[in-house]
């Protein structure tokens, strides 16, 4: 008969949130109760071996032998955390049985059951085998401690029967008898250790000789809850180590059946190679990827899934109206696909997704949970969910401006108060750089650093040099483009947007540029440059001004400049632009730089617009579109059509390192209605829509190559007399000049690997896999750019050394030096304002208006920068996201071990790291050069942003090899 017994167990438990020791209650049946007693004298019972064919020689150590482990994983100070069991902390009343012999009948059957094993394998002794052990690293995961306080207990209960992961080991070869993949060899892996935040746990396996090489592993987690493994190293073979990179999280069995497979490092190999034994492992493992067979509903977080989705799910229309946005990724609003979430649709509109509070993304994607891993997504995060909340109770005027200029300077040295924000002693952890607190108050501080261009000249904001400058060094280089025709004039409907000649004339040029050349001589020299925001915006001037709940305005605009002797630029001049609407004409008018008081104030004020149109411009399409948007597909494609096996998934993953998680929060807070962007920048609620209308104008993949988008911008030419093969329009482009360098180390690099796994042209064509990736790429990811002609064709290793090297090139060179300088540059607002909030005091003004603008000139253009909160916002957010997080993978400085398990992929790495070590010195050396006026001079900022490595935090240097913030 059998009854409850009570078993306590003392949890030696210090929470974070509680200042106790409890004890915690377990029932369970009073002859397992006996069992786990007679367990701690009889270890050879703790791992019940599944191979028939082996034996440990040494059995592990008695638990009452261990150190005392706490009951949370790892939380044991050193000690070896194998059972949660001592005999210090046995505090269960049970009944003791004398002897072995003296079990229950369920006990004696499951001890015969063990014996029949151990038999069976001794049988089987007169096999020759080879031992091998595999050592399995687990990192230890954060979060959830007490509402995963139960689960835990299992677990550690099953690590303490030896009975944590269940490993296979796979031949790579198929029987030569029977046609067929051979059996597996499989063993218990058994906890044995604990180092800072990595779990150790150890398999050992007799495997006969006639096995063959090992080509993966099976792992089934016994645990209730998923595990992160981060390698397997095999141990004992002819051949050394044989490691197993894996950096993946394994679900639970009870989540899940499926065993998770990994291949072996060494066998990276193209389809046509692929080991006969691995081939329907291979085949397996690219459909559980793809989705194949499983229903249409939405995904949950321990799913591993690609898909493709439109962009539906910005919008809010269940809450309100307003917040409804037009799906994109269609013929109206080309964009590129994201990953599909499978939410259901909105209750207003079938054809938008409904929101959640969390994001899917395929699980190894994300990061959140791994130590060491968490700072820039929880400081994003944190920044987006608590203070610009938190910023929003601060004022009760949302559209407040700044009175005077000493205002903006006080978020430097006074800062915002903030109301208690809940978990502060989180945030301010991991905001040290924003979060200060008082001593004798409740209330936080938000002080922000004092960004670089103003720290060194605190009024090169003013100056025209400056302004032009940073079109060549700054936060967006990758919109000035050569003037290469005249008149200027518009593409655009003349019968919906007016006339479509410029307001910058031949005599306003002229007029600037006398005693240097004519205005034809400055074509032909190729000395004049624009910014042109015309045609793309123009559009949208009367939707946006519109808009109720967002004071701004907006204005096509073209900014012209002259490349003078000196090799700086100099603005000539800013024409504004508004359309015929409203019962009025077309407006238009250009700006000069000039010599009276009214005059200059109002090229100051249409400098601003400038400004907000780039920062718009660059927010939208140079950096969200142009980098995470469009990577995205290439992420999905490459995990739904090549193999972990496949040496281009390989040598493409480091580079797609947590980009689908930080996409997934921007669509949660940044780019979303009423998110950050629209609530902050010019477009306002027509932001995004907005880059969709440039990614379908303007966006080709045969572009985004530095060298080729720098030609078709008319900022060089194909010279093979000049250095990286080009001539630049301008010489000193620091942009420019410090990444065609970094472009050329990536290509060689990447026509190193290629030829290395295809030696011969046809290669390329016959692999299955791989055409099978660019295809869904070009016909899927960018579905609404199908049909152009002008995607690369992928026939040879050259087409696909140009088609590698570009896509690596987007989501570390360019990405870098448009994302990591966006607090240095953009953090004092009045040096790159994010929106214009007041139109031109020129524009058809009343008498009143003119005499306050007469009367108050800096007022008006305190009222164009943003209010107090947006500013606030902004720079917050800009802080964030130009930080580097401790665990930031740089470009070149860590091989991965599927690299390093290839003799000549090692060496052309190192190789590959060595200069890009030799580019720091490179561009330290060019910042010094006084010659170079675009990055050295008095109070000009270095261009450091394609410095390839950087320390922790907001440096202005590094560059990652991902799009991971």
């Amino acid at each position: 008969m059998s009854f409850s017994g009570v078993v306590y167990v003392n949890l030696s438990l210090s929470l974070f949130f509680f200042n106790f020791k409890p004890y915690f209650i377990f029932y369970i049946s009073k002859p397992y109760a006996w069992l786990i007693l007679q367990i701690t004298h009889h270890t050879t019972m703790l791992k019940p071996q599944l191979n028939h064919l082996h034996r440990h020689k040494t059995a592990p150590p008695s638990l009452l032998t261990r150190g005392k482990k706490s009951f949370i994983a790892g939380d044991d100070g050193g000690a070896n955390p194998t059972s949660f069991l001592s005999h210090n902390t046995l505090a269960f009343p049970v009944k003791r049985y004398n002897s072995f012999r003296s079990h229950p009948p369920n006990i004696r059957k499951f001890a015969s059951q063990i014996k029949a094993v151990a038999s069976e394998a001794s049988t089987a002794s007169n096999i020759k085998t080879i031992s091998l052990k595999a050592v399995i690293t687990v990192q230890m995961t954060v979060g959830g401690a007490l509402s995963n306080i139960f689960t835990q207990a299992l677990d550690d209960f099953t690590d303490m029967l030896g009975k944590s992961l269940l490993l296979e080991l796979v031949s790579a070869e198929i029987d030569p008898k029977t046609g067929l993949m051979k059996d597996p060899i499989k063993d218990y892996a058994h906890r044995t250790g604990q180092q800072e935040n990595e779990i150790t746990y150890l398999a050992e396996f007799e495997v006969p000789e006639d096995f063959g090489s090992i080509g993966a592993i099976k792992i089934e987690n016994e645990h209730h809850k998923e595990a992160f493994v981060e390698s397997i190293v095999i141990e004992g073979s002819a051949i050394g180590p044989i490691t197993v990179s894996c950096n993946s999280w394994v679900h639970s069995k009870f989540d899940n059946p499926e065993k998770r497979v990994f291949f072996v490092d060494k066998v990276s190999c193209l389809p046509s190679n692929t080991p006969s034994g691995l081939k329907a492992l291979r085949e397996t493992e690219l459909a559980i990827l793809r989705g194949e067979g499983v229903a249409n509903k939405p995904r949950e977080k321990k799913d591993r899934i690609y898909d493709y989705d439109v962009y539906n799910d910005l919008g809010d229309p269940d809450k309100d109206p307003d917040l409804a946005r037009p799906v994109l990724g269609n013929k109206d609003f080309p964009h590129p696909r994201r990953c599909k979430t499978g939410r259901l649709p909105t209750k207003t509109d079938p054809l938008s997704e409904s929101r959640s509070s969390e994001v899917y993304v395929p699980r190894d994607e994300a990061f959140s949970e791994v130590k060491n891993m968490t700072f820039n997504i929880k400081t994003v995060y944190s920044v987006l969910k608590a203070v610009i909340p938190s910023l929003e109770t601060t004022l009760i005027d949302k559209n407040l401006g700044f009175p005077y200029f000493t205002a903006i300077d006080s978020l430097f040295n006074e800062g915002v108060n903030l109301p208690p924000i809940e978990s502060d002693g989180f945030l301010k952890n991991i905001l040290p750089r924003l979060l200060k607190s008082i001593e004798d108050a409740q209330n936080n501080i938000l002080l922000f650093e004092t960004p670089e261009v103003i720290d060194r000249d605190k009024f090169g904001w003013i100056r025209d040099e400056e302004f032009c400058r940073q079109t060549l060094a700054g936060l967006n280089p990758l919109s000035i483009t050569l003037v290469k025709e005249w008149p200027l004039t518009s593409k655009l409907d003349p019968e919906v947007y007016g006339p479509p000649e410029s307001a910058i004339t031949k005599e306003i040029v002229e007029r600037a540029i006398r005693g240097f050349c004519t205005l034809e001589e400055a074509i032909e020299n190729k000395k004049l440059f624009m910014l042109d925001y015309h045609d793309i915006f123009l559009p949208y001037v009367h939707k946006v001004r519109e808009l109720k709940n967002l004071r701004t305005t907006l204005y096509g605009s073209r900014t012209l400049m002259y490349l003078t002797p000196t090799g700086t630029l100099r603005p000539l001049a800013i024409e504004l632009v508004r359309p015929p609407g409203n019962g009025k004409p077309q407006w238009k008018r250009a700006f000069t730089p000039c010599w009276d008081a009214t005059g200059m104030w109002l090229w100051k004020l249409a400098k601003v617009h400038v400004l907000a149109h780039d920062s718009g411009f660059h927010q939208l399409y140079s950096h969200w579109m142009r980098t995470h948007c469009c990577t995205e597909p290439y992420i999905i494609a490459t995990n739904r059509q090549l193999s972990k096996m496949h040496p281009i998934h390989n040598l493409l993953h480091p580079h797609f390192r947590y980009t689908m998680e930080i996409n997934a929060l921007a669509r949660e807070a940044l780019i979303n209605s009423s998110g950050i962007i629209e609530s902050c920048f010019t477009p306002g609620k027509y932001s995004t829509e907005l880059s969709s209308v440039a990614y379908g104008q303007l966006w080709r993949f045969d572009h985004e190559a530095l060298p080729a988008d720098l030609i078709a911008r008319g900022m060089a030419v194909e010279d093979p007399d000049s250095p990286h093969g080009l001539k630049l329009s301008i010489e000193d482009y620091p942009y420019a000049n410090d990444g065609l360098v970094l472009w050329d180390i990536i290509k060689d690099w990447v026509t190193d690997y290629v030829n290395h796994y295809y030696p011969e042209e046809n290669l390329v064509e016959t692999d299955d896999e791989l055409q099978a990736w660019w295809t869904e790429i070009r016909t899927v990811g960018h579905a609404d750019k199908k049909d152009e002609p002008w995607w690369p064709v992928l026939k040879t290793p050259k087409d696909l050394i140009g088609i590698l090297s570009t896509i690596i090139w987007v989501t570390s060179g360019h990405h870098a030096a448009v994302n990591f300088g966006q607090y240095d540059y953009a953090g004092y607002i009045p040096n790159r304002t994010t929106i214009a909030r007041v139109k031109m005091p020129c524009e058809d003004p009343t008498e009143d208006e003119w005499e306050a603008f007469k009367r108050r000139p800096e007022d008006e253009l305190l009222s164009a920068f943003p209010s107090q909160i947006q500013a606030s916002q902004v720079m917050a957010v800009l802080d964030v996201l130009s930080n580097h997080s401790p665990d930031e993978e740089y470009l070149g400085a860590k091989i991965e071990p599927v690299f390093e398990a290839n003799p000549q992929i090692k060496a052309a790495y190192e190789m590959f790291a060595g200069r890009l070590k030799e580019l720091e010195g490179v561009i330290d050396a060019r910042n010094a050069d006084e010659s170079r006026r675009n990055r050295n001079g008095v109070g000009v900022v270095p261009y450091n942003l394609l410095k390839p490595f950087s320390a922790p935090g907001v440096t202005g240097m590094g560059v990652p090899n991902s799009i991971s913030i």
